[in-house]
This record gives C-alpha cells, structure tokens and sequence, in this order.
C-alpha cells in the first residue's frame, strides 16, 4: 500500500481518470460472469479503463507510455470482436510490448542492472516463458508464427523489466502482464482453465496500471 501511496498523483484531475479507469475495469469484470453489456458497449467499457491510463501517461507528457497504453487499448478492442480479427489483436498487443520494451531497456542502461537475485529471476522467468511456448507451440495452429513472436516478445519485455532499474511498480506490472497472457494463452489456444476468464483479466489491468503508476512520473537518472 505505501507503494502505491507515494506513486499516486496528487492533482485531483489525475486521481479522478485513474479512478474512473479502475471503475471501467471493475465493471468490465462482470463481463466473465455472464452479466455483460450489450455489443458495442461492453467493447468501450473494455477499452475505457486503458485509454484512461493512456490518458494519464499523456498527461505526465510522458507520450512514449501513452501509446503503448494506446496500443493495448487497441488490441483489446480487437480481442473483443470476432475472431477474424484475432491476428490484429496480436499484433496491436505486440506492438505496445515493444514499446515497453523500448522503455525498459532506458531503465536497464540508463540507470544500471538491478543487481540482487534479479539475473537468477530473470533465467526462471526465461525458462517459464520458454516452456510455456514449447507446450503451446501443437495449439497455435495457423497463428503459430504470430503467437510465438508475440510470446517472445513479452517474454524479452518481462526479463528487461526484472534486470533494470525501472520502479518496483513498474516491474510489477510487467510480471502480472506474463501471467495474464499466460492463462489467456492456455484458454485461448489449449483449451484449458476455462474458469479462469477473470484470472486474466484482474492480472491484465493490474499489470497495465502498475506499468503506467510505475513509469509515468518515474525520471531516468
């Protein structure tokens, strides 16, 4: 709690859109117990909680976090609609990993290696991550290359957010983010823990706002 105390915002502004952005998270939860909002309002009611962020990101002038926020905004847009337009969901989702990655990697040579346990951390979370893809690899069928770049590259994002530097938030959220996908992952292509729909959403918008609390007022020595 002292974490999230001294990293929250003190302008009234700020507060009101992170809170309206946990409210629309809250009320997209509901969707996983059968009691969702019509279409297309229950999509805006998905995508608000991460615009909102994004919103918050913009108004930190930190524009590089603000559309990777936008970028997840848009693969969950996507993720929403029919399933033909799953690839693009993918790779909006991959293309806001990148940018994360992009940021994370400023931390790990701006500001130095972590130090600690964080090397042995980040091994077994390669070795997790790489597991994971060898498991799911039968089950990707025609989307076997796009999911494995994908799983890739929020599998690089994770590992630099453990080596650098980048605020404990942050890093956080970056691990919650691996374990969303992961479960998603498992549901949407093996066929497995189908009760764990709001596993994966309450560890996909934690780790979206850990990554936004963490590095939008975070400065780079």
């Amino acid at each position: 709690m002292t974490l999230l105390a001294n990293t929250l915002p003190q302008n009234r502004t700020d507060r009101i859109i992170l809170a309206a952005s946990a409210i629309f998270a809250a009320i997209y939860l509901f969707d996983d117990f059968g009691l969702s909002a019509p279409f297309p309002l229950d999509v805006v009611i998905k995508a608000a909680g991460i615009v909102l962020l994004a919103l918050y990101a913009l108004r930190q002038k930190h524009l590089v976090l603000a559309v990777g926020l936008a970028l997840g905004a848009t693969g969950d847009v996507f993720l929403a609609l029919d399933e033909s337009v799953l690839p693009l969901g993918i790779a909006a989702f991959g293309l806001g990993h990148l940018v994360y990655i992009w940021l994370f990697a400023q931390w790990r040579f701006k500001a130095g290696p972590r130090g600690g346990m964080s090397r042995i951390a980040a091994l077994v979370v390669a070795l997790f991550g790489l597991a994971m893809l060898n498991w799911l690899q039968p089950h990707f069928g025609e989307l076997r290359v796009a999911a494995s770049v994908y799983n890739g590259i929020i599998l690089v994002m994770t590992v630099l957010a453990i080596l650098g530097r980048a605020p404990a938030l942050a890093l956080i959220g970056a691990l919650l983010f691996l374990v969303s996908d992961s479960v998603l992952a498992m549901r949407l292509f093996a066929g497995q823990l189908d009760w764990a729909g709001p596993v994966v959403w309450i560890t996909y918008y934690l780790g979206q706002a850990g990554i936004a609390l963490g590095l939008a007022r975070a400065k780079l020595p």
